[in-house]
């Protein structure tokens, strides 16, 4: 593969991409290694280079290659991949135009990640090319970005320095703004329309009993079962909790989740460790917030149902929104306000306790990651940083990207189709996370919690 570039990024001339590209260009982790830049219109490409080049500094970012590549043209795809050791793919919404790009990766032997957040997608590619990719040596994990390197890691971290064994974790994840607020991109909205209006035909949970056939052990210890909508009041976490609605743990059934479970299923069947349950949610500040945006996607939901209106959605959808997606995404100074906390909590029983007859009896926080750090509980210091959307997005996927270059030797033995815990747990992805301001640490609770 000498002749290839270390990284390809495809749809560079979209918001994420673009920051993407950044991160690559101003990480001291990416110097000397080959970068190209991939999409359908040269002229846009250069013009994204030069604007990116001017805002890192970066004199060789104006002449990174640039590939010609269509998702609706498989011979240019296979042209790309043929050019890759790894492409990032920033082309959504994915279930529209990713599987593509991960059939030219697989079979033209180039390793594919992305930010794809759409539990579909994500169980559709490992059905379809889990063997091809295990057979030609490569390796595809989806969801790089902030879906779900945060929670996958997240837990595994906490998984891997509990004293004991751990039984389960509820994620609570605190979204910060600014006074100017936040708008996300059109495309993350396409992507939720979607995800909706599809849920009948996706047929997930036919889909996950062929991807994980055997059974996982039974628990007679489960999370607490919550309302939709309820108020938490932890010492310094404190606010108003629904449904966390991301490919870490998607709805429906709880034995079918998403990422999560994928990679307690793996981590079970593979390296013989206990698998952990987890319940997401987010948090609001205030309860009006919580009935509106309840009242939001309940609205979002209905409408998407429908042909007609779910064209009105698509064509309006800054004014369905009521501006919180916008063609344009956040501003600069909306990403440079925004920073996320994520806690877990987590549950489980002391070294030499009998996990089948007792309750789980031992309770840390692993507060993680803030960009910058915070932790809520103890005397650490706040973190403040860059937004989860695209700043934060940018330097998971570019981390996952250096994971699968620099570190061969602590990946899956046999390429496939793998989650981000399964594939990552063994590397130094922490190490690279950090670089870019996200970082994981163990907090032992001193003071009693309500949860």
């Amino acid at each position: 593969m000498g002749d290839r570039f270390d990284i390809v990024v495809l749809g560079a001339t979209g918001i994420t991409g673009g920051y993407i590209v950044r991160a690559l260009a101003s990480s001291p982790l990416f110097k000397g290694k080959s970068v190209a830049v991939a999409g359908r219109n040269e002229a846009k490409l250069r013009s994204v280079l030069e604007e990116i080049e001017k805002d890192v500094g970066n004199s060789d970012v104006s002449s990174y290659p640039v590939i010609i590549a269509d998702t609706s043209n498989e011979d240019s795809l296979a042209t790309m991949a043929k050019q890759a050791k790894v492409i990032i793919n920033a082309v959504g919404p994915f279930r529209l135009h990713g599987e593509p790009i991960v059939r030219a990766a697989v079979e033209n032997g180039a390793s594919y990640i992305d930010v794809s957040g759409e539990p579909a997608f994500l169980e559709k590619m490992e059905l379809k090319f889990h063997e091809q990719a295990r057979k030609n040596g490569v390796y595809v994990v989806g969801a790089c970005g902030f879906d779900s390197i945060p929670s996958d890691l997240g837990i595994d971290y906490l998984k891997r320095n509990f004293e004991g064994t751990l039984g389960y974790v509820e994620a609570f994840l605190s979204n910060n703004f600014g006074p100017s607020g936040y708008s996300f991109s059109t495309t993350s909205y396409d992507t939720l329309m979607l995800g909706f209006s599809s849920m009948d035909e996706d047929n997930l949970g036919e889909m996950r009993r062929t991807i994980m056939p055997n059974r996982l052990p039974a628990t007679k210890h489960k999370a607490p079962k919550r309302r939709i909508l309820w108020k938490l009041d932890e010492e310094k976490l404190k606010g108003w909790v629904l449904p966390f609605p991301g490919a870490d743990k998607s709805f429906g059934d709880e034995q079918f989740q998403s990422v999560v479970q994928r990679s307690q299923y793996y981590d079970y069947h593979v390296n013989g460790k206990k698998p952990v349950q987890m319940e997401a949610y987010f948090v609001l500040g205030s309860l009006s917030n919580a009935l509106l945006l309840t009242g939001w996607i309940g609205m979002f939901v209905g409408l998407s149902s429908f042909e007609w209106t779910k064209k009105q959605l698509l064509n309006y959808p800054e004014q369905f929104s009521f501006n919180m997606f916008k063609k344009s995404g956040p501003t600069k100074q909306q990403m440079e306000e925004s920073f996320f906390e994520y806690f877990f909590y987590g549950r489980g029983w002391e070294p030499g306790e009998n996990v089948d007859e007792i309750n789980p009896t031992k309770k840390v926080l692993c507060d993680h990651f803030s960009y910058y750090y915070f932790s809520f509980f103890l005397a650490l210091a706040i973190c403040r940083g860059p937004d989860l959307g695209y700043i934060g997005t940018s330097g998971c996927v570019a981390s996952s990207a250096l994971a699968l270059l620099e570190d061969k030797d602590t990946l899956p033995k046999q390429g496939g189709v793998y989650t981000t815990a399964s594939a990552f747990r063994d590397t130094r992805i922490l190490d690279y996370l950090k670089t870019f301001g996200i970082t994981f640490e163990m907090v032992h609770e001193k003071e009693k919690s309500k949860l």
